[in-house]
């Protein structure tokens, strides 16, 4: 069946109900035509097959019941019920009962020798024989153009009649014929009356059509509409807006996914605020001092120290290292970075960074300890698994507790490298703990100034170790009793 694009023949804007209510029209339409093809193909056989099996059936009830006394009541009943001639002869051809459902049936009008004819062919056929026979029951000079009014046509109609022969013995032993004359071709008032039917179950056809797509149209229309307007809401991130609509699956389904991105925009616009909120600070504090420590200098040259000067360098890093972070999460999201996966010793590719990194924050009072094996050989991006380190140790120093005591732990389990940050710090409660991942996230509670941070570390561990064929990443982390985040790479 060929495809029908209602958008080209209507138009994007066209109402549903008038798309639905042409759909319904064009199969209601091969419904109804193929109902009328088949109908007036089919009801000529379908009335002839009929009429032949209550010939035949007739014949049959007439042979159970030979020997009744009141066999005459069933004849006369079976001719009128089932509009059937009957006649019973014997082998001589001899009428033992008859009886006329119409005019001019066919054995009726035959001789005794004729009708000893079917007596003789249906005990040659092993006592039943049946035959169609064409005749034409009015031969007359009537023309109908010497009558008015609405009369009938002069034409010849040929009529069939199906001859039903059954070979039948009595309780004596005698045999009889039975023939049952059903006449197979259909009256005009069959034909006028299928006619009426036909037309009133297109009528209805065409009409259930039409209301059924208006109904349905409303019953799907509505509820789209109405979420449609919503989602036009969703951008504006109202809170009060509330989802609603439902009927269809579908529909349900499409209102679930609005519920969903109406929360997941409600949260990217809370992450929003909080990121300029948070972007706002770590650029205003150390710009603030860059420019209170350059102007003292300059105005105050007994004031350019060696200290003074390393004030400078450390907030310039540290508005450095927020730049690149988000610079770096945002190329992680956008994909825009591929791994070079490598083969390389993540032992010693650590033991370097946690040198380098002990000595920036060991001024700061933190102590960073490395527990390791001797060897660990991965499959991963080198500079990618550094960076996850780098900020998974930050994140640890930023949190970290009274003892200020960091401890990065590697095992080897299997084929996976499982690196572990632990930090005896607070720990993380379990209503924020979903959220720690989320890019622009920052937990409520103020990390130290003095250590390297940005809150954007986390972020750029999930999307790195989400890139990494068999990474992994998680947190272990109770209230009270510090955190240990960790991540497993695929061993080489």
């Amino acid at each position: 069946m060929a495809k029908i694009n209602l958008n080209k023949i209507y138009g994007d804007d066209t109402p549903l109900f008038l798309k639905m209510l042409a759909i319904f029209a064009f199969f209601s339409t091969l419904v109804i035509a193929l109902f009328w093809v088949l109908g007036f193909a089919m009801s000529g056989s379908l009335y002839k097959n009929i009429r032949e099996s209550e010939a035949r059936k007739s014949a049959t009830n007439i042979a159970e019941n030979i020997d009744s006394e009141s066999l005459s009541l069933l004849l006369r009943r079976l001719s009128f019920d089932d509009d059937v001639c009957i006649m019973i002869i014997d082998k001589h051809g001899e009428i033992m009962h008859s009886y006329e459902a119409r005019d001019n049936c066919t054995v009726h009008m035959l001789t005794a020798v004729s009708l000893s004819s079917y007596y003789d062919k249906a005990k040659l056929n092993n006592g039943s024989y049946s035959e169609e026979v064409d005749s034409i029951p009015f031969e007359d000079d009537y023309e109908n153009a010497d009558f008015s009014g609405s009369v009938p046509k002069g034409e010849q109609r040929e009529e069939t009649s199906y001859v039903y022969t059954l070979i039948v013995k009595n309780q004596y032993g005698e045999s009889y014929a039975v023939l049952v004359d059903s006449l197979t071709t259909p009256t005009k008032a069959y034909t006028e009356t299928l006619t009426v039917l036909f037309i009133l179950v297109s009528v209805l056809t065409a009409a259930f059509a039409g209301v059924l797509s208006y109904r349905l149209s409303n019953k799907v229309s509505a509820p789209i509409v109405e979420l449609t307007s919503q989602a036009k809401e969703i951008s504006s991130a109202n809170a009060d807006l509330k989802i609603t609509g439902g009927g269809f699956r579908e529909i349900c389904e499409l209102r679930d996914s609005l519920q969903e991105a109406q929360k997941e925009v409600g949260e990217v616009e809370h992450y929003r605020r909080e990121l300029i909120a948070n972007v706002s600070h770590d650029l205003r504090t150390p710009l603030t001092l860059i420019k209170g420590y350059t102007e003292l200098m300059r105005d105050v040259p007994s004031e350019a120290t060696p200290e003074n000067f390393q004030v400078v360098i450390d907030e310039a890093t540290r508005l450095t290292t927020l730049v690149n972070d988000m610079l770096t999460l945002s190329k992680e999201q956008e994909g825009a970075e591929e791994l070079n996966l490598t083969r390389f010793d993540i032992v010693e590719v650590l033991d370097a960074l946690i040198q380098r990194h002990g000595k920036l924050i060991e001024h700061l009072g933190y102590t960073l300890e490395w527990e390791h094996d001797e060897k660990a050989y991965v499959l991963a991006d080198e500079n990618k698994i550094t960076q996850v380190i780098y900020n998974l140790i930050n994140n640890a120093v930023n949190y970290a507790g009274e003892d200020k005591k960091v401890v990065v732990r590697e095992t080897v389990k299997g084929g996976v490298v499982r690196i572990e940050v632990i930090d005896n710090g607070d720990g993380v409660d379990v209503d924020v703990l979903p959220h720690i991942w989320d890019r622009y996230y920052k937990s409520s509670k103020s990390h130290r100034r003095g250590a390297v941070g940005t809150g954007l570390g986390l972020s750029i561990v999930k999307s790195v170790m989400s890139k990494h064929p068999g990474g992994a990443y998680g947190v272990i982390t109770s209230v009270g009793e510090g955190s240990t985040f960790y991540v497993e790479i695929q061993r080489a």
